[in-house]
């Protein structure tokens, strides 16, 4: 789960801050001139960021599928395929 941190983190990067209250508007920031995020940019960043990674995961599966499709087709049985790209 990506949470106020993780997205504060991802759209100020390299940037040292502290929150009261895990309120975005009581971010201090430590490092000077850093521009101010507000709650609605900071719960875009979160949708963001969990998209991303359910984006990455279902790359994932589909690479798995199209790696056992493909060793299938070269006629490896099913023991063999799970030799390869572990249990099916």
């Amino acid at each position: 789960m990506i949470n106020k941190d993780i997205a504060i983190m991802s759209l100020r990067p390299n940037i040292e801050w502290s929150m009261h209250d895990n309120d975005v508007e009581n971010i201090i920031w430590h490092t000077p001139d850093v521009e101010p995020l507000t709650t609605a940019e900071v719960e875009v960043e979160i949708l963001r960021l969990e998209q991303a990674a359910v984006d990455a995961e279902a790359v994932k599966v589909a690479a798995r599928e199209s790696a056992i499709a493909k060793l299938s087709a070269l006629g490896l049985n099913i023991d063999e395929v799970n030799a390869i790209v572990g249990s099916v």
